[in-house]
């Protein structure tokens, strides 16, 4: 028996027909349901046309998840010529399983597709992704920060601690309007106006990052400064520029 005979008859089902026939599953669906397989690790090959990026910084935060919470997202593999599988959607869990000395994993297998098909539902399950609500995703942070540090998250999430915090600033802008009566009568304010008013939440993220990004550069240390920074540059462009 060869190497690749004896990985193949690693392979398991996740699951058997008769388990999910007792459990009513409907005929339709049990086909799809049984291609949940278990496979030895070695049996799989990463795909060379993968187009994802490689960043050691959030593969790093994938391992320490993997650590944390074990695989919960499947992989999807294809059969090849040669016996092996080759990884439709998953090649970066696979090298970090890999990498954590992992010997199995849970795959969804496709079968004999074609390379073409392979690259279609590469595509349309690495995509098909819903846009985040920051202010929902701001308002579930708040909660889990009372059980989680900051550099706990960090080490899991593909966030740094300033895009956390500033999570946590968006809950705390101002989103109202200011009443007049709300505003300073001191001789100060003669000098320094208070300028309050609404915009979406994409352009108050993209304010975020240009805090970020003079406060890291700069050393710009306030709102102040940047807000003057960003209105001078804007300025300074020619109006024939602005003009449609």
């Amino acid at each position: 028996m060869t190497k690749i005979q004896q990985l193949q008859k690693q392979i398991k089902n996740s699951f058997t027909k008769e388990q999910l026939e007792e459990n009513n599953v409907p005929k339709e669906e049990i086909s799809y349901l049984l291609k949940y397989k278990i496979f030895p690790i070695d049996l799989l090959v990463r795909a060379d046309w993968n187009y994802k990026t490689d960043d050691e910084v959030k593969s790093q935060k994938l391992r320490n998840n993997i650590k944390r919470i074990g695989q919960v997202e499947n992989i999807q593999v294809r059969k090849l010529e040669t016996g092996y599988y080759e990884v439709i959607n998953g090649n970066h869990r696979l090298d970090n399983l890999i990498e954590l000395g992992k010997a199995f994993v849970v795959a969804y297998d496709h079968g004999n597709i074609s390379l073409s098909e392979a690259k279609r539902i590469a595509i349309e399950t690495n995509e098909t992704r819903f846009e985040s609500d920051h202010l929902k995703l701001a308002e579930l942070f708040s909660d889990i920060k009372l059980d989680f540090d900051i550099p706990d998250l960090v080490d899991t999430m593909p966030f740094d601690e300033i895009e956390i915090e500033n999570f946590q600033n968006l809950l705390d802008f101002n989103w109202e309007q200011p009443n007049e009566t709300d505003k300073p009568n001191s001789s100060n304010s003669e000098q320094y106006k208070i300028i309050e008013f609404k915009v979406p939440e994409e352009t108050y993220n993209s304010w975020l990052k240009l805090q970020d990004r003079m406060l890291n550069i700069l050393g710009y240390d306030n709102e102040a400064k940047v807000f003057e920074f960003a209105v001078i540059e804007a300025l300074n462009i020619p109006e024939e520029s602005l003009k449609v």
